[in-house]
């Protein structure tokens, strides 16, 4: 009787494991079409690109291949020298302060505030707002001569000469990362919002009952259960801003000269205005290169902070 039982229990046990792996099976064949799809179109341009970076491909003529020389005129080359210093500064600029702002918007939205909802939806319309037709509106407020912000500054008396926002070499990386950090701050908010959501309520209660006040409760509680969250955030918007091209090039293209050149934009300018493809498929896969350390960095740092 025993042995019978133990028969049919193990027979259970395999038919459920038979039946769970068949379901895992139809699973990766539903989404297989779609992963080849994607790898196809991912693969396919980075094959080509790392190809092209090893020629000196150009409109004019066959491209001929020419080995790491391209590679080897990037570290020669003043300007893209300007341009990486440069994406290095927005990016570590604009990234910390979307975080820090996104935390602290974040935490005031979460209140039980009256007609939060009002909020909630004018924090959202940046974000689902085109990049370029956010730039355009932007370059529209900071006209010299005529433009909003400028004539708003002079009715308020702050001041007296129009502010020089997108010609000035200081003034417009301060306007761009502006515009950034305006165009992404909902996307941070909206993540931090969910990670406050997610977070356990006894434990502020236990905290309250020990007399920890809202600061001390933030840094001692809010801020530990939200490194996984924050390491997030950095990851997705390190890697995105270090792309950014449809905002600086419909703002400043670069300008003045190259004071806010990226290494996306002056890609696009060596590629497709130079028609240079070679010179600027290695701008490209430099970009790659860059985005993947900031990836990764911040992948591992949340692999290690969710453990």
């Amino acid at each position: 009787m025993t042995t019978t039982s133990t028969i049919s229990v193990s027979s259970s046990s395999l038919g459920s494991r038979d039946r769970s792996s068949n379901f895992v099976l139809i699973a990766y064949c539903l989404v297989l079409p779609a992963i080849l799809l994607r790898l196809g179109f991912t693969l396919a341009p980075l094959i080509q690109t790392l190809y092209l970076s090893l020629t000196n491909s150009s409109l004019m003529g066959r491209p001929r291949f020419i080995g790491l020389q391209n590679y080897v005129a990037l570290l020669h080359d003043q300007t893209l020298l300007s341009a990486l210093t440069f994406t290095v500064l927005y990016t570590f600029v604009s990234i910390a302060l979307e975080t820090l702002l996104g935390l602290l918007i974040a935490i005031l939205l979460m209140q039980n505030l009256r007609g939060r909802w009002i909020s909630n939806f004018l924090m959202l319309l940046p974000w689902v707002m085109a990049p370029l037709l956010a730039a355009t509106v932007w370059k529209i407020m900071f006209y010299e001569d005529g433009g909003i912000l400028n004539q708003v500054l002079r009715d308020l008396g702050i001041i007296h000469e129009p502010v020089r926002w997108l010609s000035d070499a200081t003034t417009a990386k301060v306007s761009v990362i502006v515009v950034t950090v305006w165009k992404n701050l909902s996307w941070c908010v909206l993540i931090f919002m969910a990670g406050l959501a997610a977070l356990p309520r006894d434990v502020y209660e236990a905290a309250e009952i020990d007399g920890a006040n809202a600061i001390q409760k933030f840094f001692t509680i809010t801020l530990p259960l939200l490194r996984p969250t924050t390491y997030l955030v950095l990851m997705f918007r390190g890697m995105g801003e270090v792309q950014t091209f449809e905002q600086i090039n419909g703002l400043t293209r670069g300008g003045p000269g190259t004071a806010t050149q990226t290494l996306a934009v002056y890609a696009y300018q060596r590629f497709f205005q130079e028609l240079r493809y070679g010179y600027g498929s290695a701008i490209n896969v430099l970009l790659l290169l860059l985005t993947a350390a900031i990836g990764g960095f911040f992948a591992w740092r949340l692999y290690r902070a969710s453990r």
